[in-house]
């Protein structure tokens, strides 16, 4: 089981339930080592100061829990442009991206409109460490093209519990997702995308459907905490 949760909303995502403090000890109590908060980037919703608070002021260890300064942001348009609020002197631990349903996303504009979307993001925001959910349902990707863009680009992609909980993921293309992943050797974060207590530091879906395939022959950047700093190029 991962013992880093990389994808985590607090109360201040419009669609979280918990503080900081009280998903703290959520995964204190499901023996999770460390977590990154990635509340929402503001095009929905999360006010941009918060951003600014959480670099600066919060400590990178609460309470005993390493805590990853985050952010999930939104790609917003074609050009593959982020939604990622910038405060000079003051860098985030990690940066998701991934598409949601917002502005020209709100409708699907096709598999091909979508996928050059997360390709051109990519290539122009070398910031990204984990593109998220790309098996999303509403908003299908070319997955053979994406997994050799995270390839190209030293991204990780991610398999979502909470997608699967939900019934958002495209089963089929998560399918397809995993096997184009140990084809091309594509690193994978297996994360909760919690935004309630029974969603935080869960990954028991997301594993499942892992496991048929082997998971040791996948490279999990999230699997250990030093593994995780690895992947986000950290000090302890």
């Amino acid at each position: 089981m991962p013992l880093c949760d990389l994808h985590v909303h607090s109360i201040r995502s419009t669609c979280g339930l918990h503080t900081l403090l009280e998903i703290i000890g959520i995964m204190k109590g499901k023996n999770i080592e460390a977590f990154a908060l990635t509340d929402h980037s503001p095009v929905l919703d999360t006010p941009r100061a918060f951003f600014s608070i959480l670099l600066r002021r919060i400590p990178p260890v609460i309470d005993g829990m390493r805590v990853f300064k985050g952010i999930e942001t939104s790609i917003l348009n074609v050009e593959g442009d982020i939604d990622l609020p910038v405060f000079p002197g003051y860098s985030y631990d990690i940066i998701l991206a991934g598409l949601h349903n917002h502005d020209v996303f709100e409708n699907n504009q096709g598999q091909k409109f979508n996928t050059r979307t997360v390709i051109n993001a990519l290539k122009r925001n070398p910031s990204i460490n984990i593109l998220t959910h790309p098996y999303y349902s509403m908003l299908p990707l070319d997955l053979d093209a994406v997994t050799d863009a995270a390839m190209d680009n030293n991204v990780a992609l991610e398999i979502n519990n909470s997608y699967i909980l939900t019934g958002k993921a495209d089963m089929e293309k998560m399918a397809r997702l995993v096997e184009l992943v140990l084809e091309k050797g594509v690193r994978i974060a297996v994360n909760s995308d919690g935004h309630v207590f029974n969603e935080i530091g869960e990954f028991s879906h997301a594993l499942d459907f892992l496991k048929p395939y082997g998971l040791d022959r996948f490279t999990i950047v999230n699997r250990t905490l030093e593994s995780t700093l690895e992947f986000l190029r950290l000090d302890g």
